[in-house]
């Protein structure tokens, strides 16, 4: 798991631009989109909010719980998104919002034939591999926002906040990197949780994925990989990061740190033994990596388990 990126702060609402307490909303209209600002300053529950579009939401500050489809409820919280689906209905909980630390997200409308116009695009001209076709995943709706999703994020909300005079052309650009960062970063999480039928794939990406897990514990190089599935090394990174959004190398990392947490709250484990038996040949590069995608250290992973 990828320590999370929270997003950059926006001004809270002054005093005389509040409405109300509960979900006090400001909304800058573009073309395609309505970006919304909520905040909340009290303590609340089963706030109901619902939009006519597809709706991208993103934690800025506090703490919510969200109920959807009929689900329990999760917790939401800065460095996340949540994508809701055009007329479904979320309810909030706030159990900790005050004056003095409000609640804060933004929802992100998006017209329907903008989503149909980028998705369509890619599927012609940038298709995954094994027919498969590029789409939303409403399964998928909850996740921690990585360094390119948080970043399209950021530029999106600096744009639709702005005075800029080209603010729609500007913004519908950034909409179709921010929702090609959002299949990425679902895809990925569907990989990584074994859900995806891309393991399944006995060639290509899916091939290198199974192959990759199956020798975590061994030095490969990625000329080793392009080999196995016969592409040039730029045809295979540049096909391994659309169908993920990151790097074959990367992806490795992930990986290795993935199986270390193993190791680590296994008996009688030790940091050595994780870090050689998951491919990793220096014990402070290890360290280094492991604090970088988990915020800690492997000797306060392994305390904290």
């Amino acid at each position: 798991m990828e320590t999370m990126k929270a997003l950059h702060p926006i001004r809270l609402s002054s005093e005389r631009e509040l409405k109300t307490s509960v979900e006090n909303r400001r909304a800058y209209t573009m073309n395609n989109c309505e970006l919304n600002v909520f905040e909340t300053y009290k303590i609340s529950q089963s706030v109901s909010l619902q939009f006519n579009d597809l709706v991208i939401t993103n934690m800025l500050r506090g703490k919510k719980v969200m109920h959807l489809f009929n689900q329990p409820g999760f917790d939401y919280l800065p460095g996340e998104t949540v994508i809701v689906p055009p007329k479904v209905q979320m309810l909030i909980d706030f159990p900790v919002a005050s004056m003095e630390e409000p609640t804060q997200c933004t929802a992100l409308a998006i017209d329907r034939q903008q989503i149909i116009r980028t998705i369509d695009y890619l599927n012609e001209h940038h298709p995954l591999e094994a027919k498969r076709q590029w789409s939303l995943d409403f399964d998928n709706y909850h996740f921690i926002n990585n360094v390119a999703l948080s970043a399209s994020i950021n530029r999106l909300i600096a744009i639709g906040t702005s005075d800029e005079v080209h603010k729609d052309v500007l913004v519908d650009l950034t909409l179709k990197e921010l929702l090609i960062r959002v299949m990425q970063t679902q895809q990925l999480n569907n990989v990584l949780d074994n859900k995806h039928q891309l393991t399944n794939n006995r060639s290509g990406i899916g091939f290198v994925v199974e192959y990759i897990r199956s020798h975590l514990g061994e030095q490969f190089h990625i000329e080793d990989l392009c080999m196995k599935v016969g592409m040039s090394k730029s045809v295979f990174f540049r096909a391994f990061k659309r169908e993920l959004g990151l790097s074959p190398v990367e992806f490795v990392l992930r990986e290795r740190i993935r199986l270390a947490k193993k190791y680590l709250t296994g008996p009688n484990s030790s940091i050595k033994e994780a870090c050689f038996a998951t491919g990793f040949n220096s014990l402070n590069y290890f360290c280094r990596v492991f604090k970088k995608y988990e915020g800690i250290t492997p000797g306060a992973y392994q305390m904290m388990s």
